[in-house]
């Protein structure tokens, strides 16, 4: 991906050196959050089994298998535990300076002290056994070691060290790097010093430590000197001649500019082989929040990645498209370059507003709707990937990310990217009407409707994204005129008037009551006490499976739309329409959801159409996982034996007292204009290969939701058998989806009381159970929804509420 400036013809001269342009800034990469999130993620998950005070089969045969080795190779083992002892921080720090390698120097002494320290911060916490304390048959090879186990402390540091590091390595170093980080951390258990967990929980804090440092500080970007492509294209049968660095903008490709045997000027792209879009975690990311990765073929090797463009570029030049001719294409060990003729031309984002006339956007367009007849999509159509010659002609160039046989979706992509790159040109005022109209002139109303979906930040590049941040107005004045020259309706536009005080404060009255009256029921004292020391862990499993079911949840919504939404995006629909379903209940959760997915680029029919698939799944899910549950129940002949949920009563009465409370809520919200929509023209029927994914998401989001039920249960040491509790839960959810007035909070709540008690838990320990579950399901994600709402600007809610 590179934005440049095109000179074109012969020249009979060398190209002069461009001006220095400094060394390119470092780089902040989300990839690196995502790092630190898992690292924290498996950390957590070894606290939580640390914490249950016994040692697992699996850990203690693992432990026995590396601390049996025999003692010979004990020497070669301790040079290279060494790595881990905090002294090599600073060691390794000086070195990285000494050879002028100073950025590497200050992530490898913050990222090793840093893990130091929070090593012992969690041992004092955690205050787990060494293997010398546990009846495991430790052999000592370095004598007795005092203090905590979880987490290895050397583990942590070598961790963190090889993270920090790998940016200033090449892909072979970064392999050495690792190797020696576990093999510190392999070291510990053999000298028997630490238990299996022990040191993956310091890998994985040493990890998150040093992605951490590496969000904080920015990550280096490659420098490639001249000389090398210079060599490299002279191997490749393209002998060139004053190869200078190009003065333009790059993002992961290192452009160069230099002069064939005849005199003819070539652009040169250097392929980056380390570029952040070959990155696994990336991608994910991107996937989740953004539903493209961008780059499909980054994983590739990089000869292919040039042939790949190369091919992209002729298709689309054999099709009528203005493209610079491709001269050379090809990839060696660690290496590729992309030849192409040099055009002189400008960058579309850098012409004036008086240059950047109708005509000339038309002219554009219509590169864009060859390119795409041609079946190519770029994928990367920033402005700055058109460049206009001195007659004022269009090219397209930087084929990159390009994709041939490309889908509607893909070919959307473009349409929004090079609408949206426009609109946040620097130094310009665009008026999004004129590059609307001249776009809709070209391309067609369908074309550009279709792009609605990807006119949002986390689906633009990384470069639009860095300019509408100077004024994010632009990007909603864009989709505002995309709308009116659709004649759409504004996805803004509340679904009913805001709810008076009245009626939030009847809501917000009821699900305290909900919430509080249970446990003030059965007695705060033994409702916190039916939790013990050991509980805790469910809890925590409790946590990470309501996250699962939001996710699957959100997947499902993905499924459901005619257009693909992000797995994030989906989420955020589910979490803030959950949150207006508080106050305007089912029917005002269906029109958020719908106004919402509309936001989200959808079309008002399909909006409406996806909600309303979604609503069916869900139903089709609780019936399906209800009677598997069911049936396994009494072929395993694992029926409960039922008791009287007399002891119960009370508590249920408060769930009552929180139902009415807010069901007179909702009414009085109704009452002050929100009535029924109006009824939604039918939206696009859904593809059947979309059918099977869109319940199997739903099935799995139902499990889960009864799997969070089963594992707070257990946090309360509750012995009801897991396919009972799961079948009773899911007959539960369908009657609440089925007769929305029995989902009102304080109901649900209610019956799971008076359920788990009549199946043998007490009332205290079912109070907690119902607490827990609750909260993770429904409470947790309305108050996350509230948020997310308010920080979009919508302190009414997103649909007036």
């Amino acid at each position: 991906m590179t934005s440049r400036t095109v000179p074109g013809g012969r020249a009979s001269h060398a190209v002069a050196p461009p001006a220095p342009a400094g060394r390119r800034s470092p780089e902040r990469m989300p990839a690196d959050l995502v790092r630190v999130a898992l690292g924290l993620v498996v950390l957590g998950i070894g606290v939580l089994i640390a914490q249950r005070g016994q040692l697992p089969v699996l850990e203690r045969d693992l432990f026995r298998l590396f601390n049996d080795l025999p003692a010979g190779i004990l020497p070669a083992v301790w040079v290279v535990m060494q790595l881990g002892n905090v002294l090599a921080v600073p060691a390794l720090a000086v070195a990285a300076a000494v050879g002028r390698h100073f950025r590497a120097a200050r992530d490898l002494l913050v990222s090793g002290l840093a893990a130091y320290l929070a090593a012992d911060l969690v041992k004092s916490l955690v205050g787990r056994e060494r293997p010398a304390g546990l009846p495991v048959g430790a052999v000592l090879h370095e004598g007795p070691i005092g203090g905590a186990g979880f987490v290895s402390g050397h583990s942590a540091v070598a961790a963190a060290l090889a993270t920090a590091a790998a940016p200033y390595l090449t892909r072979r170093g970064r392999r050495v790097a690792w190797a020696l980080a576990w093999s510190v951390a392999l070291a510990r258990v053999y000298v028997g010093a630490h238990l299996p967990l022990d040191v993956v929980g310091g890998v994985a804090l040493g990890w998150a430590i040093g992605s951490l440092v590496h969000w904080v500080f920015g990550v280096p970007a490659r420098e490639v000197p001249p000389g090398r492509v210079e060599a490299l294209l002279q191997r490749f049968g393209l002998p060139v001649t004053g190869v200078v660095a190009a003065p333009v903008r790059a993002r992961s490709s290192q452009p160069f500019q230099a002069v064939d045997a005849d005199g003819n000027r070539l652009y040169v792209k250097y392929l980056e082989p380390d570029r952040h879009e070959r990155d696994r975690l990336h991608r994910l990311w991107r996937l989740f929040v953004a539903g493209d990765v961008k780059d499909a073929d980054a994983l590739a090797p990089l000869g292919h990645q040039a042939e790949h463009e190369a091919v992209a570029a002729l298709t689309a030049e054999r099709r009528g498209v203005r493209v610079p001719s491709v001269l050379l294409a090809r990839g060696g060990e660690g290496d590729a370059v992309v030849v192409q003729q040099y055009v002189e031309g400008r960058p579309l984002d850098e012409l004036g507003q008086a240059e950047r006339d109708p005509g000339l956007l038309r002219a554009v367009w219509g590169e864009v709707a060859r390119m795409h007849a041609a079946g190519v999509a770029h994928r990367d159509l920033v402005a700055s990937s058109v460049l206009v010659d001195p007659e004022g002609r269009p090219w397209v160039v930087d084929f990159g990310n390009a994709r041939t046989g490309a889908t509607d979706d893909e070919k959307a992509v473009d349409v929004a990217e090079l609408l949206a790159s426009l609109a946040a040109a620097p130094d310009t005022t665009c008026d999004p009407g004129e590059l609307t109209a001249a776009a809709i002139e070209v391309l067609g109303e369908p074309a550009v409707a279709a792009a609605l979906s990807s006119l949002t930040p986390l689906a633009l590049s990384s470069e639009t994204r860095r300019r509408l941040r100077a004024d994010p107005s632009r990007l909603a004045a864009l989709r505002t005129a995309v709308h009116a020259r659709l004649d759409l309706p504004d996805p803004g536009r509340p679904a009913f008037p805001p709810a008076g005080p009245a009626a939030r404060t009847l809501v917000l009255a009821g699900c305290a009551v909900a919430v509080a009256g249970p446990v003030l029921a059965a007695g705060p004292g033994a409702t916190a006490g039916s939790i013990g020391p050991q509980g805790w862990r469910w809890l925590g499993a409790a946590l990470l499976l309501a996250a699962a079911t939001a996710l699957a949840r959100a997947t499902a919504v993905r499924y459901a739309a005619d257009r693909r939404v992000s797995v994030g995006r989906a989420l955020v629909v589910t979490l803030v329409a959950r949150n207006v379903g508080l106050v305007h209940g089912r029917d005002g959760e269906r029109r958020a959801r719908a106004r919402l997915l509309e936001r989200a680029g959808l079309l008002p029919p399909a909006a409406h159409a996806a909600t309303k698939r979604t609503a069916v799944a869900g139903l089709v899910a609780a019936a399906a996982v209800t009677v598997a549950a069911v049936a396994l129940t009494f072929v395993e002949g694992s029926t409960p034996d039922w008791r009287s949920p007399a002891d119960a009563l009370p508590a249920a009465a408060a769930g009552l007292a929180a139902w009415l409370l807010v069901g007179a809520g909702q009414l009085s919200a109704r009452r002050s204009g929100g009535g029924p929509d109006a009824p939604a023209p039918p939206g696009p029927a859904a593809s059947r290969r979309d059918l099977a994914p869109l319940v199997s998401w739903a099935v799995l989001a139902a499990a889960l939701e009864a799997a969070v039920l089963a594992a707070a249960v257990q946090a309360t040491g509750g012995g009801v058998p897991l396919l009972a509790l799961t079948g009773c839960y899911a007959a539960l959810r369908l009657v609440w989806m089925a007769v929305p007035a029995s989902g009102l909070p304080g109901v649900p709540e209610a019956l799971l009381v008076l359920l788990l008690v009549a199946l043998g838990i007490p009332v205290a320990a079912a109070c907690a159970a119902v607490l827990v579950t609750r909260s993770l399901t429904t409470w947790g994600p309305a108050v996350v929804g509230l948020l997310l709402d308010r920080r979009a600007g919508h302190p009414d809610g997103p649909t007036g509420s």
